[in-house]
């Protein structure tokens, strides 16, 4: 699919933002789409700054390539070829499994200069907080 053809049909799917507003994800892709710039990032927020919650870190620990292939999937969408999953020190295992878990992704050629064979590349790495 071409990054239009991508971003269209999430738009279309109606789906949302795991944050608190529940932003519309293919307003937000397309924006980045239409943004003029020769490098774009897909930056993924799992700090979990709301006490409480650990959404984030149930899918870093229980099923780490569902975030690593959408952060390919809008990557891909957007025209960004890097990303970067920021995520907070106390959460040791969950850093741990997505290290393990992107590194299998190179393996397999989800991420890396040839997205699955294609010619779109991209790439990311984790990025750990200091601490609260």
């Amino acid at each position: 699919m071409t990054p239009e053809a991508i971003v269209e049909t999430v738009t279309h799917s109606g789906l949302r933002g795991r944050g608190g507003a529940g932003f519309p994800t293919g307003i937000k892709w397309n924006t980045v789409l239409q943004a003029p710039g020769e490098h774009k990032y897909i930056v993924c927020n799992a700090d979990e700054g709301d006490s409480g919650t650990f959404a984030d870190r149930m899918i870093m620990e229980g099923d780490p390539f569902v975030l690593i292939e959408g952060m390919a999937i809008a990557g891909i969408a957007t025209g960004a070829t890097e990303g970067y999953l920021y995520t907070r020190s106390e959460y040791p295992d969950a850093i741990r499994i997505m290290e393990e878990a992107v590194e299998i992704a190179r393996q397999a050629g989800v991420l890396g200069p040839n997205v699955l064979g294609s010619d779109r590349a991209f790439d990311m790495e984790i990025r750990m907080g200091a601490g609260a």
